[in-house]
């Protein structure tokens, strides 16, 4: 440059003017990237220009404040995509107080009605039992009279008069099989309600006395006939239409009603289910949350997009419904307060057991710290989903692990 004449410096100059004036235009239009682009052009045809280091001053403001603006506009998306959830989320709560609601008064009204039918009834059912157990006692007595009473040309031969062993243990053993079926029957009457009366309680005993049966004998009948009831019972609750919060709710009654215990109910929920053929056209999914909102969000959410799934409040149900079933995905949160064992821990039993090893599993909580996130995926986890989530982000995300977790069955 100090070789030129005043004269090319002159046009240099003026050259360069242009250019920055294409750079003011860029800088207008907000073109940062194309801005710099033509002022290092400039630069090049006059490094002395003032004009250019203004320039680049403004260009470099302008970036930091696009950058500020940008990191607010992520911060404000993330905030009203947090409000949005949490709006959906008070609506769901709104939702599933109103259908919990709903649920509670037609459950009202029901027991309401069941209470009238069964006090109208009352009496009836009463006498319907003292007559069929005097009816069974007498029919019982009379064929136990008939089989050890000989007839007369017995009694007058010395060679009949004594039974060989095997007449006298043949004829009671049979007495005794129909004894214990017709026992069955009164105790399903008995248990038809739910209850066994005191009185009932008091026939029941003096028909096992006069027919002989013993306190295990009646120990197993009744075991026997509640979970038939409760069979019968949760067949039609499971049919009748109910949310999975309200069937999960009435369930609940009803295995505290016929004193069921867990592992009977899985095994009777299992067995019924199957009969249905619901696995057949849909994947299972084993959800197991402690927050009964979550959960039921979560199985609303599953059951509107097409699978079949199972609620667990606690992992130690769930647990006990692995050991009967094989579901095709889990969900499970972290912290299961409830529970004898948290997430993690649960995670590393399910995987203990071989029909297991290669369903997909999802962890799900509310925390957000990375190494909480990091530990859970390398305990082997195949996904970690933390809260507030969207349905979208929930169903995307099972749906791409049953997709792999399929592949993976077929090679």
């Amino acid at each position: 440059m100090a070789n030129l004449s005043q004269k090319e410096l002159e046009e240099r100059r003026t050259e360069a003017n242009i250019v920055l004036k294409v750079v003011d235009q860029y800088i207008k239009a907000g073109m940062l990237d194309e801005a710099k682009e033509h002022l290092e052009k400039a630069r090049l045809i006059d490094p002395t220009n003032a004009y250019i280091y203004a320039f680049e001053e403004r260009i470099a403001f302008l970036k930091e404040e696009a950058k500020k603006k940008s990191a607010a506009a992520s911060t404000r998306s993330a905030m009203e995509e947090a409000a949005r959830a949490k709006l959906e989320e008070e609506r769901k709560k709104i939702e599933a107080e109103r259908l919990r609601k709903e649920a509670e008064h037609l459950r009202a009204k029901d027991l309401e009605l069941r209470e009238k039918k069964i006090e109208q009834k009352a009496k009836e059912d009463q006498n319907a039992v003292a007559s069929t157990i005097a009816k069974t006692v007498s029919e019982v007595q009379q064929k136990i009279a008939k089989s050890t009473t000989p007839d007369s040309h017995e009694a007058k031969s010395p060679s009949t008069s004594q039974s060989t062993p095997t007449d006298t243990y043949t004829q009671p053993r049979k007495a005794t099989e129909e004894a214990l079926d017709m026992y069955k029957r009164v105790l399903m009457l008995a248990w038809a309600d739910g209850a066994v009366s005191p009185e009932e309680q008091s026939q029941l005993i003096d028909l096992r006395r006069n027919l002989g049966i013993t306190t295990e004998q009646h120990n197993k009948l009744e075991q026997q006939v509640k979970e038939e009831s409760y069979a019968h019972a949760f067949t039609l609750v499971w049919t009748s239409g109910m949310s999975a919060k309200e069937r999960t709710a009435v369930i609940n009654e009803l295995r505290q009603k016929y004193q069921i215990s867990p592992e009977a109910h899985s095994r009777i929920e299992s067995s019924i289910l199957k009969e249905f053929g619901e696995k057949q056209d849909k994947p299972l999914i084993y959800v197991i949350d402690d927050e009964e909102e979550t959960l039921d969000m979560i199985v609303r959410i599953m059951e509107g997009s097409g699978f079949v799934v199972r609620a667990f409040a606690t992992s130690d149900e769930a647990l006990i419904a692995l050991k009967k079933e094989t579901p095709d995905l889990i969900v499970a949160d972290i912290n299961l307060e409830t529970s004898t064992i948290g997430g993690f821990s649960f995670y590393e039993k399910v995987r203990q057991m071989p029909q297991l090893n290669l369903v997909p599993f999802i962890f799900l909580s509310g925390l957000t710290d990375e190494g909480m996130i990091r530990y859970g995926k390398g305990l082997g986890a195949d996904d970690y989903i933390t809260k507030p989530f969207s349905s979208d982000m929930l169903i995307d995300t099972i749906k791409g692990k049953l997709k792999r977790y399929r592949q993976m069955k077929k090679n």
